[in-house]
């Protein structure tokens, strides 16, 4: 009798066991995904520019003098390379980094006169210049908004630019003399980042960002750009983007500025790791 109750007590134990197993395995599949995805990227392009600069010595009032790159010196176009690395942790945090490298030059008999870093170049004088920007941004988003084709990540970041201008000339002064002057600007930004995912793995991206520095200057960036993959470790893409860049060092009256307006396209191809 003892025996018999014991069998029916493991049959029930065994019966409700059952039932609990395959109702939670109805619920909820094992799947096993990837913590984190990373994407490297080579781009190519060309950009177009306007711009002026003011490149004083050390800030002394009268030694220099406004230039503008376009018409008094010649500059305002080139090729452009880019390397970006993208990570996206959980599909909810977005890490982007890119290093922009541009550097235009040109060659300019000048109109008129000016001082460039307590150098004076008068006119009729054949200059040689280059223009080198090297711009890094890094930025970190987040996917607040996610629905079935679209998504949305708000997100805050910071651009490092580094700005040379070499000027390759004869001087009143001097004769020939090559001079350089290297600046550096940096900006904390807030932006917007949106995404559309096509069939067939097609994706448009659109990024929003900038700051105004009151005394120091502002910046902004627009960006679409266009997504292919045609492998899952491959991915193609095509974008055109606007930055706008104001430099200005408010320590002392009079010192180093540059304005400039940067329009470009890019395309390139990036892997998946």
């Amino acid at each position: 009798m003892r025996l018999a109750g014991f069998i029916y007590r493991v049959f029930l134990c065994l019966l409700c066991m059952s039932s609990f197993f395959e109702t939670a395995w109805a619920q909820e599949t094992f799947r096993l995904t990837s913590f984190a995805k990373f994407r490297f990227g080579m781009d190519s392009g060309y950009i177009w520019h306007t711009g002026d600069m003011l490149i004083p010595a050390g800030g002394r009032i009268g030694s220099g003098t406004k230039v503008d790159v376009n018409t008094d010196l010649g500059v305002d176009q080139s090729e452009a390379t880019a390397v970006t690395l993208n990570a996206a942790i959980q599909d909810l945090h977005y890490v982007n980094f890119e290093y922009l490298m541009y550097s235009p030059s040109g060659t300019r008999r000048l109109t008129r006169p000016f001082l460039f870093h307590n150098r004076t170049y008068s006119p009729e004088t054949l200059l040689e210049t280059k223009l080198d920007f090297n711009w890094l941004r890094l930025e970190y988003g987040y996917k607040l908004w996610d629905e079935t084709s679209w998504w949305v990540a708000p997100r805050i970041g910071v651009h490092h630019i580094r700005y040379t201008a070499s000027l390759n000339g004869t001087t009143e002064e001097e004769g020939l003399t090559s001079n350089t002057r290297s600046l550096d600007g940096t900006y904390p930004v807030v932006g917007l980042e949106a995404r559309y995912l096509f069939p067939l793995g097609a994706e448009l991206i659109g990024e929003l960002e900038g700051i105004h520095l009151i005394t120091r200057g502002f910046l902004t960036l627009g960006r679409v750009e266009v997504r292919l993959d045609v492998h899952p470790d491959v991915t193609l893409s095509l974008a055109g983007f606007s930055r706008i860049v104001q430099y200005q060092e408010d320590f002392q009256p009079l010192n180093n500025e540059w304005y400039f307006s940067l329009f470009g396209w890019t395309a390139g191809v990036s892997f998946a790791f």
